[in-house]
């Protein structure tokens, strides 16, 4: 038995022994916490007797408990002597992953077709390579008897039921298309293709039906194999944060000088020193500043109002943190880079001061970094709002399901044409063409966390308060909350710096 199903099957006794009922989702999503059954008594003490995925959600998140309080930020007496400063960083970019210096489109019509056929051979090489597969290039379907099986790969070009209620879709190869047709009456396949979306790359087991139609027997995506968590060997941990804001009037200042105070040591209490002391590194997913002109009057919601200076200011703030913590910093859509994805790192001309500094690093959304060992993914996660407008069982509240959802088609991008605009580069920088161990994204507002077939989904919150936009969609952001991930034990911790409302 591995690790996770040991924990898992803890829970599951512990929870048993306190004549509770609770579900698969619900188990995974506590696997991954330290205070599992503190959550558990805290629930049961409230009267929930049948424990699911939300009120786990909604304890987690919303109670103070344990190590998910707010640090009592205050001066320390004792000298804070932090484990990380006596270890040396062990940590690779990969760089070849991250279009920082490496755009090369032109953005015409060529680009756009060697953009989609690069992707093709990508996702359909890891199918190839994760499933045994018999398939066959379209165009053979032809040769194929009727009622014969066959397998086929393609990329979706659309999607719609038909006038008797079935799903029909048409996908297509390198040389050829057809119509891969799911009967209304095979009830788990007609879910199954909820989840698929154009341009998404998919296998399909069928039975030829004429020289243009299979009838869907399975659906196959590249997906991630099955693996264990990995774990590092060393006693350190990973803190993330994202979504600073810097220039909005909604910028939190105040519990952002509280993490200041508390990842330098100054907490007031050995046990959250000690936890603090293990932090080697530092993931920024995004959106440092609010920017000028990113959305109508936006003008009016500024306190700083020039993109260098509300740099500046992120600079001051960022130059607190200890140097013996690693930074990584991505930029996002209200940074100073192009909107469209894959995004460059922020350039060095707005961040001058940090850009010399030798443990801050500026990297592209996405990027790649080995930390300990670990392959961690970071993407600030624009993306993920078309995911969710277009899948029905996701939202923005649990925004570690839409990057599930992405692992699951290897693919950051939700589909050509939608809210979210691409870059046709030469290489496809948005293809998740590595295992990650860990995936860091932001742009939600929401914290949230969730594992998948051996990868840890971390999605950090923000600092900003709640926007009028967030209002109108009824969003509620999870602000000034940091998570930090030990790398050993696999373990997540929440660190609130602002007190609840």
């Amino acid at each position: 038995m591995g690790l996770a199903e040991s924990r898992e099957k803890e829970i599951v006794e512990y929870a048993g022994s306190k004549n509770a009922l609770i579900d698969e989702k619900a188990v995974k999503l506590l696997a991954i916490r330290e205070d599992f059954q503190e959550i558990i008594d805290l629930l049961l003490s409230e009267g929930t007797f049948i424990i699911d995925q939300k009120a786990v959600e909604e304890k987690a998140l919303r109670t103070k408990i344990a190590e998910m309080a707010k640090p009592e930020v205050v001066v320390e007496h004792k000298a804070f002597k932090p484990h990380a400063k006596e270890i040396e960083p062990n940590f690779r970019l990969l760089k070849q992953y991250d279009v920082t210096g490496q755009s090369k489109t032109e953005g015409k019509v060529k680009d756009f077709e060697h953009y989609f056929q690069r992707k093709f051979e990508m996702l359909s090489g890891i199918l190839k390579k994760r499933h045994t597969l018999s398939a066959k290039p379209i165009q053979r379907l032809r040769a194929v008897p009727k009622g014969s099986k066959i397998d086929v790969i393609g990329m979706v070009f659309r999607k719609w039921v038909t006038k008797n209620g079935h799903v029909a879709m048409q996908i297509e190869d390198m040389e050829a298309k057809c119509i891969a047709l799911i009967l209304k009456d095979d009830i788990a396949l007609t879910e199954a293709v909820e989840h698929i979306m154009p341009d998404d790359v998919i296998a399909v087991r069928a039975v030829k039906w004429n020289e243009g139609m299979l009838i869907v027997k399975e659906i196959i995506r590249p997906d991630l194999p099955v693996r264990e968590p990995k774990r590092g060997e060393r006693n350190v941990a990973i803190a993330s944060i994202s979504d600073i804001h810097m220039g909005s009037k909604l910028f939190l200042e105040k519990p952002f000088q509280n993490f200041l105070q508390w990842i330098n040591g100054k907490t007031g209490s050995m046990k959250e020193n000690e936890k603090v002391s293990r932090i080697k590194y530092l993931i920024v997913s995004g959106d440092n500043i609010d920017g000028v002109g990113i959305y109508p009057n936006q003008f009016n919601e500024l306190n700083i109002k020039d993109v260098h200076k509300q740099y500046e200011e992120v600079s001051k703030l960022i130059m607190q943190i200890p140097e013996y913590i690693e930074v990584f910093i991505c930029p996002g859509q209200h940074d100073a880079v192009r909107w469209a994805d894959p995004q460059p790192a922020i350039p060095k001309e707005f961040l001058p001061e940090l850009s010399k500094t030798k443990n801050v690093h500026l990297i592209g959304s996405p990027s790649w970094i080995s930390i300990e060992g670990m392959l961690a993914m970071v993407y600030h996660g624009a993306a993920l709002h078309d995911l969710i407008s277009s899948v029905s069982f996701l939202s923005s509240e649990k925004p570690e399901e839409a990057m599930i959802e992405a692992l699951k088609r290897r693919d950051l991008m939700a589909a050509f044409g939608m809210k979210q605009p691409y870059v046709p580069e030469r290489e496809d920088f948005l293809v998740i063409r590595e295992e990650p161990d860990l995936v860091y994204i932001g742009d939600m507002h929401h914290n949230a966390y969730g594992s998948y077939r051996g990868t840890t989904v971390i999605n950090s919150g923000t600092w900003q308060s709640r926007t009028n936009y967030q209002v109108k969609l009824g969003h509620v952001p999870t602000p000034c909350v940091v998570p930090v991930l030990n790398l050993k034990t696999g373990k997540i911790n929440e660190n609130r710096f602002m007190q609840e409302q």
